[in-house]
């Protein structure tokens, strides 16, 4: 359940500065490290690490887009109920 704390560290991180690429790049390689450390497959990390990007990349850039905006309540709340669903989902494939 470290997934919603490093979201929202990122978040704040997102709010500050002007580039979605940098809290992109922290979480996908904290994921890959989190996952790494859970003991799943090299194999799960190297697949999941591009899809966390993407998805990662377009949560953020959207959360630039809505900045200040009601809709960006629904990004942030749709975002980090994705990321919880992706990793439940790898959990229970194991």
């Amino acid at each position: 359940m470290l997934t919603p704390l490093l979201l929202a560290a990122l978040i704040k991180l997102n709010l500050s500065i002007e580039k979605p690429m940098v809290p992109t790049v922290i979480f996908t390689v904290g994921a890959a490290v989190l996952g790494l450390l859970k003991s799943q497959s090299l194999l799960a990390v190297a697949i999941g690490a591009p899809i966390n990007f993407g998805l990662s990349f377009l949560f953020f850039w959207l959360l630039k887009r809505t900045e200040g905006e009601g809709t960006w309540w629904v990004v942030v709340i749709g975002g980090v109920l994705l990321f919880m669903g992706l990793g439940l989902g790898v959990r229970l494939m194991r």
